[in-house]
């Protein structure tokens, strides 16, 4: 019996709609915020890894969950699949070139909303020196106050994107040319 109420506790708290986000200017925790990735390893295997989000501002009219606008910078010198010779490999000019082009960046251009916390969101990645456009599909998570009285709200988004479009094309073999991005965002409005 105590299991099943427990189940049904669950389920309504799952049911229950997110607290709305609010109006205004939410910037990024990179503490509480990450950048992941999947790659093919060999054709057969996954490696994940992060790369460090420097900043992220997101805006939110009022009356809406769904970001207005969204821009984010990423660091991929600090790039860690958890094996520091691969990283450093994925730091040099055979991947990232990180000493040469020392910023990753994207910049909304266009967010349709599918429903009250799902929306689409189109915009320029900027890497390698080079940009282009790409899709990420978001979700609104949730709104909390913080102990410190910290308004915070929470977004996740994914996409997957081919490396050679940005020049890389480097190890094909070893690693894939497909990568799936998941970016994670915990953000803090700004008074």
């Amino acid at each position: 019996m105590l299991k099943t109420l427990t189940a049904l506790a669950w389920l309504v708290l799952a049911a229950a709609p997110a607290a709305a986000a609010g109006p205004g200017v939410w910037n990024a925790d990179p503490v509480h915020s990450s950048a992941g990735f999947t790659v093919t390893h060999l054709g057969i295997s996954h490696v994940q890894g992060v790369i460090p989000i420097e900043s992220a501002t997101i805006v939110i009219p009022d009356g809406s969950n769904i970001p207005q606008s969204a821009q984010a910078s990423f660091d991929p010198a600090g790039i860690d699949t958890r094996n520091s010779n691969r990283d450093a490999d994925l730091r040099s000019a055979h991947f990232f070139d990180a000493a040469t082009y020392p910023k990753m960046e994207f910049t909304s251009t266009k967010i349709a909303a599918s429903d009250a916390v799902h929306f689409t969101m189109t915009g320029d990645l900027t890497m390698h020196g080079q940009a282009h456009p790409i899709v990420l599909d978001g979700q609104y998570l949730g709104r909390t106050t913080t102990p410190r009285g910290q308004e915070r709200a929470a977004f996740t988004a994914k996409t997957t994107i081919d490396r050679t479009q940005w020049g890389m094309t480097y190890g094909g073999l070893v690693a894939g040319n497909t990568i799936d991005i998941e970016i994670d965002i915990e953000a803090v409005l700004q008074k």
